[in-house]
């Protein structure tokens, strides 16, 4: 019975859902909704249905359900071209309630790039920059002791030199605790609102569906190893598993690692072409078209936990392919005393 268990544990976990849709990469605006932002989750991988701090503002709003006290996250992300990431959130339990309140900000800018034209391609002599800023407030309500249901409400802005477009997003979740082999399930959708609109034309957001299983698969000692395991379905890429860990030593040092897959050996350009393949190359292989194993899409992190002020800092590498390394540095707070 105990090995019956354990493969449908494995099960949730890796199941192996069919690869079907096509990729529509370029398609949708704002991509910065889409960048992972906090260092532990990035590091992890599949991170929907662990969400157990106040970064699930980002990720799975129905997770803050398990907050017992109010926390504070942040985090800062030098991404390739020179482009800046800052986020901010903060999450408060309402026990009366039985939920959780919180609010968040993500900033996005770059340095100053210089302005040209079909007619001056050299440079006019001007620079522009370019910002994205999404705001929002979160709501997470318990309706069982195992299940539990959130929400994001979202204002974005986007500025291009003198342009700018408004509009709004919401990410809805949930998340349930079964309460067997600690195991717990999480789905959330993310970017679904209104199109942003330039000029007259509007364009719609980078909507994904996301599901995830967590296993604490062992937790003796000095020990918790954690795996976790996603699917997301974009509405502008190719479909993506990820696979996570997360090793606690006496609840203090933390190291993770984390994988995307959404194939096993990365064909060459020359192959798609010959093949006649529509979907654009967007894969996250096991190895490449050498077969050699390739890092695209791992991540690896670690993380501190100064439990006796409540203070955490979390750093994470991930691979973006031709685009390089991305570091990853995040700061958490739990505040003492109130709870």
């Amino acid at each position: 019975m105990y090995r019956v268990k354990k493969f449908i544990v494995l099960s949730l976990l890796l199941v192996p859902l069919s690869v079907f849709a096509q990729a529509k990469v370029g398609t949708t605006v704002l991509s910065f909704l889409k960048v992972g932002i906090n260092a532990r989750a990035v590091g992890i991988g599949a991170f929907t249905a662990v969400s157990d701090d106040a970064s699930a503002l980002f990720y799975n709003p129905a997770g803050l359900i398990q907050l017992r006290r109010p926390e504070a996250t942040f985090s800062y992300i030098n991404y390739p071209a020179d482009i800046k990431f800052v986020s901010l959130g903060g999450a408060y339990p309402l026990r009366a309630l039985s939920g959780v309140f919180g609010v968040h900000i993500v900033s996005v800018s770059t340095d100053p790039m210089d302005e040209t034209t079909v007619e001056m391609p050299y440079g006019t002599g001007r620079t522009f920059t370019s910002s994205d800023i999404a705001a929002g407030v979160s709501y997470s309500q318990r309706l069982t002791d195992k299940f539990s249901v959130g929400a994001n409400l979202k204002l974005l802005n986007e500025r291009l030199a003198d342009d700018q477009a408004t509009g709004w997003s919401a990410d809805v979740g949930t998340f349930y605790a079964t309460g067997w082999k600690r195991i717990n399930i999480g789905m959330v959708i993310q970017n679904f609102g209104s199109d942003i609109k330039f000029h007259d034309e509007g364009e719609p957001l980078p909507i994904s569906f996301k599901f995830g299983t967590s296993w604490v698969a062992y937790d003796k000692g000095m020990y918790q190893l954690r795996v976790s395991g996603e699917f997301v379905h974009p509405n502008d890429n190719l479909e993506v598993y990820i696979i996570g860990t997360e090793l606690d030593i006496m609840k203090m040092v933390s190291f993770r690692m984390g994988k995307r897959v959404n194939a096993w050996k990365r064909d060459s350009w020359l192959d798609y072409q010959e093949n006649r393949k529509n979907d654009p190359f967007v894969e996250y292989p096991v190895i490449d078209e050498d077969g050699k194993l390739t890092l695209d899409g791992f991540s690896f992190g670690l993380g501190l936990n100064a439990m006796e002020v409540g203070l955490t800092a979390d750093y994470a590498w991930a691979r973006l392919g031709t685009l390089g390394s991305v570091h990853r540095f995040s700061l958490g707070y739990k505040l003492a005393g109130l709870f």
